[in-house]
């Protein structure tokens, strides 16, 4: 969670006269003038290796206590204030235990006074306000976050509040704002705030404030862009939607829009957009599969032909790009031609003494 720059002046003074308080007992009033002297310890007692390591494990657990304190009270951590309750209630066990061998009874019961305060005060209302205020909600990999927005149409402030699987360019991570429900939407999954106990959508006013990249459509690795374009014969702009693998020149990823599902074309498997329940128009032939139908008829004719290029005879059968057969007589060339296209299917087209074709014929099968 990141630092909490608004901590209020009690929180922080309160801090900050804890921690002069809790230096002044213990490096100064336990060392010099309290229990350490009192039994007869002095600074050259640390000398010796047990004293040494006794009087070094208690100020790591004053050291390190103090410093969690103040990075928890800082970053407004949940545990910090449970934390200092209890650090509180062992340090005043040194005063107490003051006053029962009567070592400085006025001065160590006014130190247990104080303990007492600081026990009281972090059990306030004021005090678990403010780390109840770092309480951040979760839903799986989604952060709920809000921000402020001004809506376009009346010029109002409010607060929107939206879940997020990364660290969005704007706005602060927060609870569950009281009277509200996580709901998902059944189309994209992503999950949203509602009222309790009321389907709602959220507010499209709002809605294009808070669109962040874990909205955005994507199928398979295809995402989901749209973009305006003016249309040629109308002085109009409209919304297109179209999925792209890669970034685009020109377009802004986007979610589905209301009314739509997505379409996979059969032959290039592409997605589309397409209404729900509305059947795709079939598409047009493109020129280059009228061009391809038309070879298809073209080479299902056969072609007997005098004087081919590669002469093995007079006479040859052939297509357009093969030679299948090469005779001495026209009429053995006609007989073979009738075999291979009742084979093929295919017409017959004979060329003439002057090179011309005549009309073709099927021979019947």
């Amino acid at each position: 969670m990141s630092k909490n720059k608004n901590m209020p002046i009690g929180i922080s003074l309160f801090l900050v006269l804890f921690l002069i308080f809790e230096i002044y007992y213990f490096f100064y009033d336990y060392l010099f003038t309290g229990l350490y002297p009192f039994h007869g310890y002095t600074l050259d007692s640390l000398g010796y290796i047990p004293y040494l390591v006794i009087t070094v494990f208690l100020y790591v657990i004053v050291v390190f206590s103090l410093y969690k304190i103040t990075s928890g009270f800082i970053l407004r951590e949940n545990w910090a204030r449970k934390f200092t309750i209890i650090y509180t209630i062992w340090a005043s066990i040194w005063p107490i235990w003051a006053i029962i061998i009567g070592n400085r009874v006025y001065e160590n019961i006014i130190f247990f006074v104080i303990y007492i305060i600081v026990i009281i005060y972090l059990l306030t209302s004021y005090v678990k306000k403010y780390f109840e205020k770092s309480r951040v909600f979760t839903y799986g990999p989604y952060t709920l976050y809000t921000k402020k927005v001004n809506l376009k149409n009346t010029g109002k402030l409010v607060d929107i509040y939206f879940l997020c699987s990364h660290t969005p360019k704007s706005g602060t991570p927060c609870d569950m704002p009281d009277g509200y429900e996580v709901g998902v939407n059944p189309r994209t999954k992503m999950p949203y705030l509602q009222k309790i106990n009321k389907v709602e959508k959220p507010d499209m006013e709002i809605l294009p404030e808070i669109v962040q990249k874990s909205d955005i459509y994507k199928y398979d690795n295809y995402t989901l862009y749209t973009r305006k374009i003016k249309l040629a014969n109308a002085d109009k702009e409209i919304d297109i939607y179209f999925f792209s693998s890669h970034i685009p020149k020109s377009g802004t990823p986007c979610t589905m829009p209301d009314g739509y599902e997505v379409g996979v074309n059969p032959r290039t498997k592409m997605p589309y957009l397409k209404k729900i329940g509305k059947k795709p128009v079939n598409k047009i032939i493109e020129p280059e599969k009228k061009a391809e139908t038309i070879n298809k008829k073209t080479a299902n004719i056969l072609y007997v032909v005098s004087k081919p290029d590669k002469v093995k005879g007079d006479w040859a059968v052939r297509t357009k790009g093969k030679i299948f057969s090469h005779h001495r007589t026209q009429e053995n060339a006609i007989k073979a031609a009738k075999i291979l296209a009742k084979k093929r299917n295919a017409t017959v087209m004979i060329q003439s003494k002057s090179g011309a074709f005549g009309e073709g014929f099927k021979p019947k099968k």
